[in-house]
């Protein structure tokens, strides 16, 4: 869910022949009317199929439209979380516009500046984008992409890297447009939004232990090692004793965290790390990509290691 790789595909469109070849799995079919060929469907990257679909929607416009929220997000390369519905696209010129066959338009008000071009396609500024997540998105999945937006600089979606928002500038946004639907939202998220976070995984379980009242932890605290240098570990409850890990999947299989390890030896170094760790923190919580998506879950989780919510 951290990164995906954004490409452009050639579009096939106007052919009578789309049709069977789709229904027979030669073409993939984007949206009405747009299909390309199936080896050049990503079956894993939900953000690069949704990034096809952009092109394809680019593509049926006379004038270029304004990609925004969360397809302008992918564009950034900002998490999107949840189930994709639709490309979402600014009614710059269309106003009362309806959202239908696959496109999402957001009738409003929208300033010059806020408009740039990235990637060959016209968006919504970094700035703007993460404003209209942080106003429209669940608190987890906001915090997740204000969490990014805000890092110095960060991989762009569509290559290189991209330099972030500093949070004054959100909040003289947000001061300076008190009248927004979903300001107040708004408010919250930038508030509780963290650069510190060292992961997508991260953000939202950060995010889903404040909804269940659990006192803030300390992010990417340093153990020092007995044979030097330090151990991080990502949530730290001193009060408490215990030191908490999300654990993706790409700790132990993608090569840029296993440098050419197998998943025994990363393991292994990873018990080896918590034991290390356990010097200064007798206790360890772990939990991955399904208990971080669900505040109960977590709850739950968290409570059965001894972890309890703050009295309120």
């Amino acid at each position: 869910m951290d990164d995906w790789t954004l490409r452009s595909i050639e579009l096939i469109t106007g052919r009578r022949s789309a049709p069977a070849r789709a229904r027979s799995g030669d073409l993939v079919r984007v949206r009405h009317g747009a299909y390309v060929d199936a080896t050049d469907w990503p079956l894993r990257e939900r953000e690069a199929a949704h990034f096809i679909r952009m092109q394809a929607v680019a593509d049926r416009f006379r004038i270029a439209p304004v990609f925004s929220h969360r397809s302008a997000a992918i564009l950034w390369g900002l998490p999107v979380l949840g189930a994709h519905r639709g490309v979402h696209v600014v009614a710059t010129e269309r106003k009362g516009a309806r959202s239908r066959r696959g496109v999402v338009w957001h009738n409003d008000a929208i300033e010059e500046a806020d408009v740039v071009e990235h990637g060959g396609m016209r968006v919504t500024s970094l700035e703007r984008t993460l404003i209209d997540l942080a106003r429209t998105e669940p608190f987890p999945y906001a915090v997740a992409a204000l969490d990014r937006g805000l890092t110095p600089t960060f991989p762009g979606g569509i290559g290189g890297s991209v330099s972030g928002v500093a949070r004054d500038r959100l909040a003289a946004w947000l001061d300076g447009h008190p009248r927004k639907r979903g300001i107040r939202l708004a408010r919250t998220v930038l508030e509780f939004a963290d650069a510190r976070s060292g992961s997508v995984g991260e953000s939202v379980s950060r995010a889903n232990m404040h909804v269940a009242g659990f006192p803030a932890p300390d992010l990417q605290v340093e153990f020092p090692r007995y044979d030097g240098g330090n151990d991080v570990v990502d949530f730290d409850w001193p009060f408490a004793g215990r030191f908490g890990e999300f654990d993706g999947r790409g700790k132990y299989l993608r090569e840029e965290f296993t440098e050419g390890r197998s998943v025994a030896d990363v393991v292994l170094a990873e018990k080896e790390r918590e034991d290390r760790i356990r010097r200064h923190r007798p206790f360890a919580i772990r939990w991955g990509w399904d208990i971080a998506m669900d505040a109960d879950r977590l709850r739950r989780h968290l409570i059965a290691h001894g972890l309890h919510p703050a009295p309120r």
